[in-house]
């Protein structure tokens, strides 16, 4: 099996390990949440003996105190858009009518926990509703102890505030990532588009969870951003499906975009003019989110009927139906509980982002191994097998680039005797003396600058401006490693080396050959020299 199918079989088993994982947390955490397990083991329902309407549309619930015992220290129950006030033989003991003033006219969602004590025998909730919507809403009475009571609700809310604190980290780190990678990786806009929708998703469900109606009593957090996200979820949403599974359709996509952001802009004016707030126009709401489902799901459909089943149709379809059956299970909870209905639509859209972010940053590891792999075969072109440095095509290159000459050096090295050493020894004992020659030319002159083989035995360093260097030093310092080596070296052949330089001047070099061939000529003159020398 060739490397790069490994690395995909590979990928592919940890796909498959992230989504068992996914879903075996999504099983613990959903049976965690519908446990029956309470903290309290006194606290139990309680029943009204009387539920009293009243003529400004208010309901009026009366309880008898009288049969419970000292055990029983709070009272506790839920509402949703509602005012409350709690009377204790006449006397008030407990109000929330705050609304959300020029946010809101609504109360927003609370558990309310009343103080009782073995002298309360009656008490009287009057529950006054914000919104006609609401005013049917059940409401359960439970007693025990408030502290709890309180505990009891936080701990089995719990695992639905990480899921959505997940869903939050995974959509800003998709947002942050596409930002910083977009230009170098050339990453497609279809994971913004489900970063954004991950993230309107992520806060709609983070609000909507119980610790956060617990804790946090902000009535624009509680009653103005849950239903802002739920209309900001639709372009993104729309827009990432669109791009994701390449629909050809633009005209639809257009105008259910269109139509969610008037739908915004009528909505958002309807609710802060107090004519219709975005509680009570939540169905429309609910409606453009179905529309723009069904344009997804049409569109995986056609898909699948053209038998047009590539990887990403596959995710979708296991995704939606999941995300699917979760909506449809919460939606069926919301009308038979109180306070935090979405019990397991969170944690399949959980499973579902974790599917298409990894499809996504897939294709960008494919990517990246595709740039590596081009990098690779660009530096095969262009370095020498034998010894490592740059070659005669990495030479031209840089020569052509028309690159700065100002205080550039050249540097052109030959080995001396190199046909003598092949004639006389073989090529296999040439070529280590050309290697051996290319590893003292770069460990002197590489720190400053580029080295290329240029030739047989022929080597040059390109040393760019900026670079400090004393050239007649580095000169010696090689010429001493030559001696070094001969030395030192147990080699057939006597280490030769001719070495010329010569730097960049304005009123004679037009160009980089020019300085190197003022170089080389300078190489030639030191090889006639040492060859006079020698005889």
């Amino acid at each position: 099996m060739a490397k790069g199918a490994k690395k995909t079989c590979y990928c592919d088993k940890l796909n498959k390990a992230l989504i068992g994982i996914c879903l075996a947390a999504v099983i613990v955490c959903y049976l965690f949440t519908i446990s029956r397990y309470k903290t309290d083991a006194f606290t139990k329902d309680i029943e009204p003996y009387a539920v009293v309407k009243l003529d400004d549309g208010s309901t009026e619930y009366l309880f008898d105190l009288r049969k419970l015992d000292y055990k029983y220290s709070g009272f506790m129950f839920y509402t949703s858009h509602k005012k409350v006030e709690v009377y204790n033989g006449g006397n008030m003991i407990y109000s929330f009518t705050q609304t959300g003033g020029i946010w809101s006219s609504s109360t927003g969602s609370a558990y309310h926990f009343v103080d009782i004590n073995e002298r309360m025998t009656n008490i009287a909730v009057i529950v006054t509703p914000i919104y006609d919507v609401v005013a049917d809403d059940e409401i359960l009475f439970q007693v025990g102890s408030s502290y709890n009571m309180y505990n009891d609700i936080m701990v089995k809310s719990m695992p639905r505030f990480v899921a959505s604190m997940l869903i939050l980290v995974i959509s800003i780190s998709l947002i942050v990532y596409y930002h910083f990678m977009k230009k170098k990786l050339e990453i497609g806009e279809e994971l913004i588009y489900l970063g954004y929708f991950a993230l309107f998703i992520g806060l709609w469900t983070f609000m909507e969870t119980d610790v956060i109606t617990l804790i946090f009593k902000n009535k624009i957090v509680e009653v103005v951003v849950p239903y802002l996200c739920l209309m900001f979820v639709i372009p993104p949403f729309v827009l990432f499906f669109h791009c994701y599974l390449k629909f050809k359709n633009e005209w639809i996509k257009n105008i259910i975009i269109t139509m969610s952001s008037l739908e915004l802009i009528v909505l958002s004016f309807l609710h802060f003019t107090k004519i219709a707030e975005y509680r009570e126009t939540l169905p429309y709401v609910h409606l453009m989110i179905f529309i723009a489902t069904i344009y997804v799901v049409v569109g995986v459909v056609i898909k699948m009927i053209n038998k047009n089943y590539t990887r990403r149709v596959e995710v979708c379809v296991v995704g939606l139906t999941l995300f699917a059956f979760g909506v449809i299970f919460d939606i069926v909870s919301y009308y038979k509980r109180i306070g935090d209905s979405d019990q397991l639509g969170r944690y399949l859209f959980l499973v579902f982002l974790v599917l298409l972010a990894w499809d996504l940053l897939k294709g960008t590891y494919e990517f990246i191994e595709k740039g590596r792999r081009a990098k690779q075969l660009e530096l095969f072109a262009l370095t020498d097998s034998m010894t490592g440095l740059l070659n005669r095509n990495a030479f031209e290159t840089y020569a052509n680039s028309n690159g700065e000459l100002e205080d550039l050096v050249a540097i052109v090295a030959d080995a001396n005797g190199l046909k003598e050493c092949n004639d006389t020894h073989g090529h296999d004992v040439g070529d280590e003396y050309i290697t051996v020659v290319a590893d003292i030319f770069s460990s002197t002159f590489g720190k400053y600058g580029d080295c290329y083989r240029t030739g047989g035995d022929e080597f040059c360093c390109i040393i760019p401006s900026g670079k400090d260097i004393n050239i007649e030093r580095l000169k010696k310092l090689f010429l001493a490693k030559v001696y070094t080596e001969n030395v030192e070296g147990d080699y057939k052949f006597n280490i030769g080396v001719a070495i010329g330089f010569a730097s960049y001047a304005p009123s004679i070099d037009s160009n980089l050959r020019s300085v190197v061939k003022r170089a080389d000529s300078a190489m030639y003159a030191n090889k006639r020299a040492s060859k006079m020398a020698s005889s």
